[in-house]
């Protein structure tokens, strides 16, 4: 049975960037923040929808969840669908 390795922050840093650039690149007007459940305060308050040139890197600085910040970028398409 293989054990997960965490992620370092510079590891998660460079997958959002590239996950960002993915958004960026797409139907996306906006990339919105998500956490999870458990997040914490800081990440909550970063929590939301951004325009592209004001969103914050991920992961988020100050993050004090235990296992480090599992905050992700998601695409906003409010001007496409149905």
């Amino acid at each position: 049975m293989a054990i997960a390795k965490e992620k370092t922050d510079a590891e998660q840093r460079e997958e959002q960037r590239a996950a960002l650039d993915r958004i960026r690149k797409g139907l996306a007007t906006r990339v919105r923040i998500l956490v999870a459940p458990d997040a914490c305060p800081v990440c909550r308050a970063f929590e939301g929808a951004y325009e592209f040139d004001d969103v914050p890197e991920l992961p988020l600085e100050g993050c004090s969840r235990v296992g480090g910040c599992n905050a992700v970028y998601a695409p906003v398409l409010d001007r496409f669908g149905p």
